[in-house]
Formats: structure tokens, C-alpha cells, sequence
């Protein structure tokens, strides 16, 4: 059973770095791993202890770096362009839709005939290089039919930033004019055009503010050390359980704790087609990358935040990226570094360093110790005396290595002047690299060595180093910040997702579709419980935690990293942790063995003493008398409590009412009034406790990133 579960570790290890055996890298990092065999790995690769020197030795080292170097000089450039005859054809075909009637059909096919589209003037043999602006009239036009004037407007803007000829811009402007008098006429009766534009606006009407966003915070107050948190809350840490967010204050099923955009995220390739790319909208008028027809966002801001950072980069690769096999943790690795640029990367991973030197000391002042009582100990062993000499030897090579690369940064590090400072915190998340096989270390050393070459086949260093020459420092550097981010993403990436509904009703039958796989350091840092006291949902790039069960002040803020106690038997619960996450949970639920739904009853519950102070549980059997509490030693009467437990079961069930009338706003009320009263009187498990929070997090989820397919225009896939 333990070599099945070592197999199941590394094997949900490895799936975090990439999506499985098909594509170019399985076949490269298997090769370089065979060519290396498993002494050079372990005994030679597997004593590097630290990542720059991991990336340099498998360019270096003449075990592997032919194998490396061989591999990785055929990388080049892959993606798909643009092309002005299928945006014609697209063109064309749709307004033959439009003629009959047929709009939604017309509108995915002018979505696509702008997306294939090449920047004006590039192709002037079709279109007289007009391709796009003539899609986007033509996209515009719908959207008036449709009267979805306010996608109308955008389209026109953008197809007005081109030069048409005179009579198509006097028709432009008719239709601009057109437009902005309907939504001025009709601004205060119409719905925002996306939901999540109302959330957003509700999570920021608090007094206090976060930062650009706004964030509602508990009692209003925002916690000034964890940016984008209530004050409710702090991160503490401990030898045992590490960093980990308690509760400052009480807190109700309902309250807000957090609203956190990602540091970076990226959508499952799948979605491309469908959602936006850089804030992971569903699409309805789409506009695509001005150089690939690749990837596509919900409008002109995201596409330029995104061409601005990260996607000038990542566009001419995606399609090699994609076609690697790599998983889309290792995408998000890369774009932690493509959205910063170089520089900025280089300010990160310096500061990693200067972070890690004073516990490098400490762990170097221990290494001395430890080798002072080897020699008092050994001092007649001959073999004792020479490890000494060596190991003294290393840690001397070790510190003059130290202080050449302190004294090269030195120069030039920047002092003062207009630089910013750099936050690390983001990538001080755990990393359990004191815990990675020495295999593991390689693997994902060799995704950092492709995706640092593919970072210097699209010019994001000045001076990309030639395929035969050895990476530079600043590429060293790069890579060894891209391997970092491989071995957090592996314990801190959350899925983020929409929640499909059922076109009949709103809750029955409705799903979360994960989307995507982003970081939110603060998130990251909530320990996980099989019981979660929050729920988590997505407002665009948000994510918002809330709790769903009262909390004490001391109490931890737990959510939940996959396994649920009411589905997954604690044997599963613990396989599946250890294997995905490296540790073995020990909350209450586990050490308690709570039952899964299907033998979980109401008679579980434990009813709490009405003595102030007094943490004494009691069953809800037998309390028609009172009895004597064995912690407080008090004569208790429990028949309130129990009374109290009823209201609360009767509540579950007009919450549940509420949601098959799809009163959300009602039901949420309800659910929250009986969860906190359950908590105040009595301790879970209970079944009906738990459905009630089950169906509070739907009813919340509702407030986040959904998506309802009767009645709306599913954007389809990229044309392949």
C-alpha cells in the first residue's frame, strides 16, 4: 500500500507540471532523465540546493547538456496568424445569415471574421486592407437588430480608429449617434450589460477601500496587513501548522473575508474560445490579439492590459505552448514572469535571496556546530577528519560563490532614485522543497529551461544568449524564478470557475465548470479543513471568500482543498491530500471520523451547555430532564436548546423552498439566520446543518461568474 501511494504521489506530482503524455516535453524530459540515469540524478543533481544552480547544471553539466542543448535549439515560434480571407468568408457568410433572419448564427460568424482579422493595411489585396473594421461594421449591425446597443457603440469606436473611406465613416457616425442616444435615453432602466458589474459594485460599497478595488470588508474595517482582507482576520504562523488565517473577531455565516485578484492566472486552452483571456469573461463581442488569432478578450481594455504585459510575449508561442503538453500550472509559472517584464523578475528573485541569507546563516552556524562536535567526537577517525576538511571546504567555495554574486548585484542594484519596491511575499509560499525527489527537481528544472528558451526566441531579454553558448546570468535568473514558481503552484493554485445553470431552473442541475488555475496569495494562505467554515466563488478575476458557519475569535479560518468529509470517507480524504499536497490533515472532521452523507443522521448532533464559559456537549437524546454537565459539574437544561435546534431545521427547510422559487436574496437571509443560531446552540455533525451549507454556498456562488445557455449566445470555439 505505501509503494502504491508513493506511485500516486509522484504520479499526481507530475501532473502538476504537465497534462499528460501527449505533446513534445513528456518525450524531452524523459530522455534527458534516461540519459542521465539515476546516480547522476541523485547524487550529483540531487545535491544542488538551490534553483539557479539546478537550471545552470543541466546546461552545463556534460552529463545532460548536449541532450539539453540538442533538444531545445529547435524551439521556434508557434502560433496562428491571421488571415484575411477567412475573415471575408466569415464576413460575407454572415450577413447571408442576417438576411434570413438568423442573427445569433450571424453574430458568432462576425465574431469570427473579426478575430481572424489582420490589422488594417497588412493585407491590401482583399478588403483593400479594411478586414477589420469592415467585421466590426458588420458585427455592429447585428447588435443594433439585436438591440445590444452598448456592444454596438464599442464596436463602431474601434472599427472608427481606422481610416475608412468617406462614405462608411458618415454611416459610422450615423449609427455611433444612433446608439448613444438609445443608452442615454435608457441609462436608468437598463440592466448592466454583465452581472458581475453589479456584484462588484456591491463588494465595494463599504466606507473603507482596498487598494484600486474596492472591498467590503467585515464591520466595514479593512485588515491594514493582509491587503484585500477583512480585519476579522490575521495570518499566524506556527511550527505545525505554518502560515494559516485565524479569526480576530466573530464572524456570521454570510460575512465577507476576502476579495482578491489573482497575481496571475491563466484559462484552460478549451476556453479560449469562449472567454476572455485576461479577466476570464464570458465572451459576447469579442476582439481578438492584434498579431494571432490565438486568443481573444471581452473588449479593448483587457486586450490592451494583456498586450501590454504578458501577452506580448506569449503570442507567437501559445500554440507551441499549448502543443507542449505542459499543464496549466506550468502556464501560470510563465506568466508570473511574462506580465513583469525582466527587470522586474531579476528585483523578485534578488529579493528571494536577501530574504533567504539570514536563514542560509543560521542553517550554516548549525552546519559549523554540528561539524565542531563531529571533530571532538571523531578526532582519532582518520575518514571523520577528511569529511570535515571537505564539507568545510564546500561551505568555504559555497560563501566565495555567495559574495561574487552579492558583489555583482551590488553594482547593479539600483539605489534610490525613481525604482519601486518589489513585494516577494507572493512568492514566499510554501514550496516543500526540502521534500522534492531529486527526479521531481529535474523534471521541472527541464520545463524551466524550455520556457526560458521560449522567452528568448520572443525578445523578452535584450540579448537572448545563442543556442550554443550557456545561459547568462540574467537568464539563470529568470529560469531559477520560473522554477520557484513551478514548486509553489503546485500547493497554492486555486481553480477558479463559472457556475453553469440549468436552462429550467436556477439551482437545479447546476454545476461549477473550472475554467482556469490562478494564484491568490492571500488565499493561499487559509489551511485547509474537511469541514471548510468558507465558501469560495469568482466575480470576474475576484476571488471572494465567505464564511458559511459562525467562528470565535481564535478559532482558524479553514476552506477546503478538495475532499469533503459528507463525500469522501477519511481513508480517501487522506490518500488524496497526501498525494495532491504533502501533509496529513488532522482537523476535527478527521480525528473525529465523521460519517459521509449516506450514514449521516440529525441524531449526530451535540448540543452545547447554556453555561457561559463551559464547552460541554451533550446529546439531543434523553433531554426532557435536566441533567448534570460532567465538564461544568452544573444541573443544565437542554429542552431550549433543543427547541432552538428544531427552529433551525424548520428554517433549512424555507431556505430550501426559497431556492426552488429561486429567491436568492431570501434564501440567503434564511440560510445565514439558522446557521449561526444552529452554531450558538449546538456542535456538527448534522446532516441537515450540513445541506444548509452546502445550498448557501449555491445561493452565494449565484452572486459570482454564471452562466445561464437558454437565450444566450455561446461564442464557439476559435475556427480550428
Amino acid at each position: 500500500m505505501q509503494d502504491q501511494d508513493g506511485f500516486y504521489r509522484t504520479l499526481c506530482s507530475s501532473e502538476t507540471l504537465r497534462s499528460g503524455k501527449k505533446g513534445f516535453f513528456h518525450d524531452f524530459s524523459e530522455y534527458v532523465m534516461q540519459t542521465a540515469g539515476d546516480t547522476w540524478t541523485s547524487k550529483i543533481f540531487g545535491r544542488i540546493d538551490d534553483d539557479a544552480g539546478r537550471v545552470r547544471a543541466i546546461f552545463t553539466d556534460a552529463k545532460v547538456k548536449d541532450a539539453v542543448a540538442d533538444t531545445l535549439a529547435r524551439v521556434k515560434p508557434l502560433f496562428r496568424d491571421k488571415d484575411a480571407e477567412i475573415s471575408k468568408r466569415r464576413r460575407l457568410e454572415g450577413y447571408q445569415l442576417a438576411a434570413v433572419g438568423e442573427h445569433d448564427k450571424a453574430l458568432l460568424l462576425f465574431s469570427q471574421a473579426v478575430l481572424r482579422a489582420p490589422q488594417p493595411g497588412r493585407n491590401k489585396t482583399i478588403d483593400q486592407g479594411l478586414s477589420l473594421p469592415l467585421a466590426l461594421l458588420g458585427r455592429a449591425e447585428i447588435f443594433m437588430t439585436l438591440k445590444e446597443y452598448h456592444f454596438a457603440l464599442e464596436d463602431l469606436r474601434l472599427a472608427a480608429e481606422d481610416d475608412l473611406p468617406d462614405k462608411s465613416m458618415r454611416e459610422l457616425q450615423r449609427k455611433m449617434k444612433e446608439c448613444e442616444v438609445f443608452l442615454k435615453s435608457n441609462e436608468e432602466s437598463l440592466v448592466p450589460v454583465d452581472r458581475r458589474v453589479s456584484e462588484m459594485s456591491r463588494l465595494s460599497s463599504s466606507k473603507e477601500r482596498c487598494g484600486d478595488e474596492g472591498v467590503t470588508s467585515l464591520n466595514g474595517a479593512v485588515n491594514s496587513e493582509l491587503r484585500w482582507s477583512s480585519g476579522a482576520l490575521e495570518i499566524r504562523e506556527t511550527t505545525t501548522a505554518g502560515k494559516h488565517a485565524v479569526a480576530t473577531a466573530e464572524i456570521h455565516p454570510g460575512d465577507i473575508l476576502l476579495v482578491e485578484p489573482p497575481l496571475a492566472g491563466c484559462l484552460l486552452p478549451e476556453f479560449y474560445g469562449t472567454h476572455c483571456q485576461h479577466c476570464y469573461a464570458r465572451l459576447r463581442a469579442p476582439v481578438g490579439c492584434p498579431s494571432c488569432s490565438c486568443v481573444a478578450f471581452c473588449g479593448k481594455k483587457c486586450r490592451d492590459a494583456a498586450m501590454a504585459t504578458y501577452h506580448k510575449y506569449e503570442c507567437k508561442i501559445l500554440a507551441l505552448l499549448i502543443g507542449s503538453g505542459m499543464s496549466v500550472l506550468s502556464m501560470v509559472g510563465l506568466r508570473m514572469v511574462t506580465q513583469e517584464g525582466p527587470r522586474k523578475c531579476l528585483k523578485i528573485y534578488e529579493g528571494l535571496e536577501r530574504a533567504a541569507a539570514p536563514l542560509a546563516a543560521a542553517s550554516t552556524t548549525t552546519a559549523t556546530a554540528s561539524a565542531t562536535r563531529d571533530v571532538k567526537s571523531s578526532a582519532s577517525s582518520k575518514s571523520a577528519r577528511r569529511r570535515i576538511r571537505r564539507r568545510k571546504l564546500r561551505e568555504s567555495l559555497r560563501g566565495e560563490e555567495i559574495a561574487e554574486t552579492t558583489e555583482e548585484k551590488g553594482t547593479k542594484e539600483p539605489r534610490g532614485g525613481d525604482d519601486e519596491d518589489v513585494d516577494t511575499t507572493p512568492y514566499n509560499l510554501v514550496t516543500h522543497a526540502d521534500r522534492r525527489a531529486s527526479k521531481d527537481f529535474l523534471e521541472r528544472s527541464l520545463m524551466a529551461a524550455f520556457l526560458l528558451k521560449c522567452l528568448q526566441r520572443v525578445g523578452f531579454f535584450a540579448c537572448p544568449t545563442p543556442d550554443n553558448e550557456v545561459p547568462g546570468v540574467e537568464e539563470i535568473t529568470v529560469a531559477a524564478l520560473l522554477l520557484r514558481n513551478l514548486q509553489l503552484l503546485q500547493f497554492n493554485a486555486h481553480e477558479f470557475f463559472e457556475t453553469r445553470t440549468d436552462a429550467e431552473h436556477r439551482f437545479r442541475g447546476s454545476r461549477p465548470v473550472y475554467l482556469g488555475v490562478a494564484i491568490y496569495p492571500g488565499v493561499a494562505r487559509f489551511n485547509h479543513d474537511c469541514y471548510p467554515a468558507v465558501t469560495r466563488y469568482f466575480v470576474g478575476r475576484h476571488i471572494v471568500i465567505k464564511a458559511i458557519r459562525s467562528l470565535r475569535p481564535g478559532d482558524v479560518i479553514a476552506e477546503n482543498y478538495g475532499p469533503i468529509f459528507t463525500k469522501k470517507t477519511l481513508a480517501e480524504r487522506q490518500r488524496a491530500l497526501a498525494a495532491r499536497y504533502w501533509f496529513r490533515c488532522t482537523c476535527k472532521t478527521c480525528q473525529e471520523d465523521w460519517p459521509c452523507f449516506e450514514n449521516l443522521t440529525n441524531d449526530s448532533v451535540r448540543l452545547r451547555c447554556p453555561t457561559a464559559g463551559c464547552s460541554g456537549l451533550h446529546s439531543r437524546v434523553r433531554v426532557s430532564k435536566p441533567i448534570k454537565c460532567p465538564d461544568c459539574q452544573k444541573k443544565i437544561c437542554l429542552e431550549d436548546r433543543l427547541a432552538c435546534l428544531r427552529e433551525c431545521e424548520a428554517l433549512y427547510e424555507c431556505g430550501l423552498a426559497d431556492m426552488e422559487n429561486e429567491r436568492v436574496d431570501e434564501a440567503i437571509r434564511t440560510f445565514c439566520d439558522a446557521l449561526k443560531r444552529f452554531h450558538e446552540v449546538a456542535c456538527p455533525p448534522h446532516r441537515a446543518t450540513h445541506l444548509a451549507e452546502i445550498a448557501l454556498s449555491s445561493c452565494l456562488a449565484d452572486y459570482g461568474n454564471t452562466w445561464r445557455p437558454a437565450g444566450v449566445l455561446k461564442i464557439a470555439r476559435l475556427e480550428k
